[in-house]
């Protein structure tokens, strides 16, 4: 599957940061970007399926990756997200208790990469698709 390229003025705030999440992810583990002992970077084409100029900068992304992203950002969410008081402890938690503001921009961009990483063409798990009852988060 292929997409105009990166940087589209028309392109959504979504897939722009389905695309950043795209690149981060292959930065961190695509062997191909990491220079080898000699400096040298690999080339962005190769016969793994890469292909030049593809939805995802030149680098062929499936499905699994694509949820494995998405997934990413959602752990995210949790990993910043304070457990809920205990009541042993805490019998009455504070009336109006806000999220953190970090927690709210994680989950701002969990929705925003799920969001345009289906706008791309990826099919994801259903779980990790923001909705109205927000099961992914």
């Amino acid at each position: 599957m292929t997409t105009a390229p990166e940087g589209n003025p028309a392109e959504s705030a979504d897939v722009r940061a389905a695309r950043a999440a795209i690149e981060a992810h292959l930065s961190r583990t695509d062997p191909e970007r990491e220079p080898d002992a000699a400096g040298a970077t690999g080339s962005p084409a190769s016969p793994e399926g890469r292909d030049e100029g593809g939805r995802d900068g030149g680098r062929r992304v499936d499905d699994a990756t694509a949820e494995r992203i998405a997934r990413e950002a959602w752990d995210a969410v949790a990993a910043a997200t304070p457990p809920p008081p205990d009541p042993g402890t805490d019998p009455a938690p504070a009336l109006g208790a806000r999220e953190p503001e970090e927690v709210t921009e994680l989950r701002r961009r969990a929705i925003a990469v799920a969001r345009g990483l289906h706008q791309l063409g990826y099919h994801l798990d259903e779980t990790l698709l923001p909705g109205p009852d927000m099961a992914a988060g």
